[in-house]
């Protein structure tokens, strides 16, 4: 595990403070009833397990002071698989502070995209910490994403050793797009269709909240039409095309777009509310416990199957596959 602890962002005058607090607060030789011990997890999923040991190789920590000033940031690498894993920090005055974490995973290959991340002095306000997903100069996004996850904590730090828990929340979600043609005899293209998600939360505040309305339009990094190679007649369907998306955090109020469009033509064969479609398979077990919002947030991954006609351009509107789900759609309208 690398380890990269930037102390030096702690303003000058706390250099006194820190010294009265580890002359009166800090007993042992060794320093080990000292400093504050930070642990992260992430339990807002849907199983409500933690599983911030297979999320993040990596976690930055930003510390506030009671005027939401930084005071200190700190970065720890290679954490994958590290169970109850805890960050040392080894003197932090007492006082009043808001911590503010980011965790991502990381590809060796260097083929998928992170958030920005500003570098930030000391001094600087709780605000300017912000998450802005990069996309090329017309707005689009087609790279696949690194998990990115945040997490905020206001604690009062006592001087003696102690630990505090940092929650997480996951902020990147992945589609699974499969379009399959109603009629046996069909077979579909990569070239076939085009799909795009439009959207305007790009950019994340320190708190995973909106930070200004940002619009993006998320292309697939992954596209290709697949065939049952068992299929021996015409009516049976034996053909699909498959899509794969990443997106920022979805927000019910962001109400983003679902555009599938015909390549050849450049017809819409559905534009949808695609927030508001996904929260329908959460009718059910956590409908009661959880909002649209919440649903959203603890769901990273969606499977979403769509029928079309392909020689009328429609799409089969009685019912839809989404995570396995089928959602009727005979009375909505979308």
């Amino acid at each position: 595990m690398k380890t990269r602890n930037r102390i030096s962002c702690f303003m000058p005058w706390l250099y006194g403070i820190l010294t009265a607090c580890v002359l009166q607060a800090c007993i042992k030789e060794d320093r080990s009833d000292c400093g504050l011990n930070v642990q992260f997890r992430y339990t807002y999923n849907i199983l409500d397990a933690d599983a911030f040991a297979q999320e993040a190789d990596e976690v930055k920590l930003w510390v506030f002071d009671a005027d939401n000033r930084l005071v200190a940031q700190y970065e720890e690498e290679g954490i994958r698989e590290i169970d109850n894993f805890q960050l040392h920090i080894p003197y932090l005055p007492a006082g009043e502070y808001s911590f503010v974490a980011w965790a991502r995973s990381t590809d060796k290959q260097g083929e998928y995209a992170d958030f920005e991340l500003p570098e930030l002095n000391n001094g600087a306000l709780m605000e300017e910490l912000t998450a802005r997903l990069p996309r090329e100069n017309d707005g689009t996004h087609r790279d696949r994403l690194n998990s990115l996850l945040n997490g905020t904590l206001k604690a009062s730090v006592t001087g003696r050793l102690q630990t505090v828990t940092v929650d997480m929340m996951k902020c990147t979600h992945t589609l699974r797009i499969i379009l399959m043609p109603m009629q046996g005899d069909k077979v579909m293209s990569a070239e076939d269709y085009h799909f795009r998600i439009e959207d305007k939360t790009g950019w994340l505040a320190y708190d995973a909240s909106p930070y200004r309305e940002d619009k993006v339009a998320y292309h697939p990094y992954y596209q290709e039409a697949t065939s049952d190679p068992s299929a021996t007649n015409g009516e049976t369907i034996s053909s699909a095309l498959v899509a794969e998306l990443n997106t920022s955090r979805l927000m019910t109020d962001a109400e983003p777009r679902l555009i599938i469009s015909d390549t050849e033509t450049g017809e819409e064969v559905m534009n949808l509310n695609l927030t508001w479609f996904l929260s329908l398979q959460a009718i059910g077990e956590h409908r009661a416990e959880w909002s649209d919002q919440e649903y959203l947030d603890r769901q990273d991954e969606y499977a979403l199957t769509f029928f079309i006609d392909v020689d009328n351009n429609t799409w089969m509107k009685s019912h839809i596959v989404v995570n396995g789900w089928v959602v009727s759609l005979e009375e909505i309208e979308l």
